[in-house]
C-alpha cells in the first residue's frame, strides 16, 4: 500500500519522541493539546506497527521506533533542508544565452535601454534581441525565448504570465501639414495600418470599441508591419494613422475618437508561468521594468 505520511506528523513525532509530553509538543508548535492526540492517532494509522506507550514518565517509544527513528530523523533533516535550501543565482557567473523577444515598435528603445542594463549584470551571458514574430510565443512555449515585451493580449492563454509595463492610449493621428483635427474629416482620409504580429493578425481591435454607427469609418490603404514605415507614409502623405502616443511627435495632430471613445493598451512583460519565479526571470523582469 502507498504511504503518504505527513511531514508535519513526522516532525510531532520526533519531538514527542524528545519531550515525551502532549504538553511540551503543543508548546513547541503552538498548538493544542487535543490537536496534537490528533495528529498522533493519525500517526497510528500511518505505520506498520505501534509508535509509542503512554507511561506515567509519559510517552515511551516503543522497540519498533527505536529501530527506524536515526532513519527516519536523518531523512526528515534532510528532506527539510531540501525543501527550505534558498536558490543560489549567481548573474556574474552565468554563460547561457538570454534570449528577448521584443514587439517591433519597442525595439529600438529597449535595445538601447536595456543592452547596458544586461551586459553589466551578465558580463558572461550571450544576448539575443529579436523582434517579435508570429512564431515567438510558441518558441517562448518551448524555452527557446527566456522572455518577451509585447502588447497585452487577453486571448493567450494561462500558460503565459503577463505583467503590466505601462499603460498608453492608441490614438489617430493626422500630420499638422494637413489641417485636419477632427473625426468628421478624418474618416474620409485612408488610413495606415499596422500590423501588430501576436496582437491584431486575427481581428481589427479598434472596430470593438467604436460606437455601432461608427464602425464602417475606417478604411485601409495599405498596411505594413513596420511602425517607422507606417510614420514616413503618414508623414509624406494626406493619410491617417493609428499608434501609441509614445511614438507621436508634435509634428501631428491627435484626432478626438467619435463619443469621447478612448482606445486603451499596456505593454506587458511576458514569461511561462513556470518560469516566473526563477531567479533568472525575475532579474530579467526587474531591469526591463526599469526601463519603463
Amino acid at each position: 500500500m502507498e504511504n503518504r505520511v505527513n511531514l508535519n506528523l513526522i516532525n510531532t513525532l520526533i519531538l514527542l519522541k524528545k519531550h515525551r509530553t502532549l504538553r511540551m509538543v503543543a508548546k513547541v508548535l503552538g498548538k493544542s493539546e487535543s490537536a496534537v492526540s490528533k495528529d498522533l492517532s493519525k500517526l497510528r494509522n500511518e505505520f506498520s506497527d505501534s509508535l509509542f506507550i503512554k507511561t506515567q514518565n509519559g510517552f515511551e517509544a516503543t522497540h519498533y521506533l527505536d529501530s527506524i527513528y536515526d532513519d527516519l530523523e536523518s531523512a526528515y533533516i534532510q528532506l527539510i533542508s531540501v525543501v527550505n535550501k534558498p536558490i543560489e543565482f549567481q548573474p556574474d557567473l552565468y554563460q547561457e544565452l538570454i534570449t528577448v523577444a521584443i514587439v517591433d515598435a519597442e525595439y529600438e528603445r529597449m535595445v538601447s535601454l536595456l543592452y547596458p542594463k544586461l551586459s553589466e549584470h551578465f558580463p558572461l551571458a550571450k544576448l539575443n534581441f529579436i523582434t517579435w514574430k508570429q512564431d515567438s510565443l510558441q518558441h517562448l512555449f518551448q524555452g527557446k525565448i527566456d522572455c518577451g515585451i509585447h502588447l497585452e493580449n487577453e486571448s493567450y492563454s494561462n500558460d503565459f504570465y503577463q505583467r503590466t509595463l505601462k499603460v498608453d492610449q492608441i490614438v489617430t493621428a493626422v500630420h499638422k501639414q494637413f489641417g485636419i483635427t477632427q473625426w468628421q474629416e478624418t474618416k474620409q482620409l485612408p488610413f495606415v495600418f499596422i500590423d501588430v504580429p501576436g496582437w491584431n493578425e486575427f481581428s481589427y481591435r479598434f472596430e470593438e470599441i467604436l460606437p455601432k454607427e461608427h464602425k464602417q469609418d475606417v478604411s485601409y490603404c495599405v498596411r505594413v508591419d513596420k511602425l517607422t514605415s507606417a510614420m514616413n507614409i503618414a508623414t509624406n502623405s494626406m493619410v491617417a494613422i493609428q499608434c501609441p502616443t509614445r511614438y507621436l511627435s508634435n509634428d501631428f495632430s491627435v484626432i478626438p475618437y467619435p463619443k469621447g471613445v478612448s482606445f486603451d493598451v499596456a505593454y506587458s512583460f511576458y514569461c511561462l508561468q513556470t518560469k516566473r519565479h526563477s531567479p533568472l526571470i525575475q532579474l530579467l523582469h526587474q531591469l526591463i521594468r526599469e526601463c519603463y
